[in-house]
């Protein structure tokens, strides 16, 4: 037959070439990826499921995050104090003795805090200050051989005129009188440092008081020797007396001293 002789199929029995052919997989493959209908026209996030199997969804994630906040805060704290030794040989060795109470000083740090969900998370010191400095304690220990440790009052009693040997005869003495030990002793050394720094002829030109013990006056200690004032050791007794009569321990001395600025 000839091509002119050939009849055309009326166009309503054509079979149209319809997009579907060409955009139904790829339609259908954005329902996939969407995780939506292609009906409805919906979407989502694909979160699993396979063939045969709807398609789950999740909400968008949102991230939370916290802020933090910081704040000065200020706080006193107690420094310790330090321990100074003193080595003297004109003690007996093996001995210590407390020459003056060590005292705490004060610091004040300031520190910032960073607070995270109401919680301190960190500290920093961000200044320091000292508000009072720690006085050291001061100890004396004996290096003194045999002659020291057999030194009695009696045979100390010619050691005149120097710091050591006051020291020396003014500790066997309130030993051997008045059985006080290296305690007492301390605060006596404590107590006379600060009247007269052991010195027998310290004179005090406003008030007149005198010697070791800073009578006042200084004739008073003529009850136990007509030498008062070149002699140490008779100041010493004096002294000694004057203490037990009245504050009944050289450390009872000391506290007054301490609190009121005389004894």
């Amino acid at each position: 037959m000839s091509s002119r002789g050939r009849r055309r199929a009326p166009a309503r029995h054509a079979q149209p070439k319809s997009l579907s052919r060409f955009l139904g997989p790829i339609a259908v493959g954005a329902v996939l990826v969407l995780g939506g209908s292609a009906a409805t026209g919906s979407t989502g996030i694909l979160a699993s499921g396979g063939a045969g199997s709807p398609a789950k969804t999740t909400a968008p994630m949102v991230a939370l995050s916290a802020t933090r906040t910081f704040k000065t805060v200020a706080t006193v704290q107690s420094l310790k104090f330090q321990t100074k030794i003193i080595h003297d040989a004109d003690v007996k060795k093996g001995t210590k003795i407390l020459r003056s109470k060590g005292t705490p000083g004060k610091v004040r740090y300031t520190v910032r805090v960073t607070v995270l969900k109401g919680r301190a998370i960190s500290r920093t010191v961000i200044a320091k200050a000292i508000l009072i400095k720690p006085k050291a304690a001061v100890y004396i220990v004996g290096t003194g051989g045999a002659q020291v440790a057999a030194a009695s009052a009696p045979n100390l009693a010619g050691v005149t005129g120097t710091k050591a040997g006051s020291m020396r005869f003014a500790q066997t003495f309130i030993s051997s009188k008045y059985h006080w030990g290296n305690g007492e002793f301390g605060c006596l050394v404590s107590l006379w440092n600060r009247e007269s720094h052991w010195r027998h002829t310290a004179r005090n030109r406003s008030s007149g008081a005198y010697g070791i013990p800073q009578a006042m006056p200084g004739s008073k200690m003529a009850k136990f020797g007509a030498d008062w004032q070149t002699n140490p050791n008779t100041q010493i007794k004096w002294g000694v007396n004057y203490i037990e009569k009245r504050y009944g321990t050289p450390c009872g001395a000391l506290a007054h001293s301490n609190s009121t600025g005389w004894y």
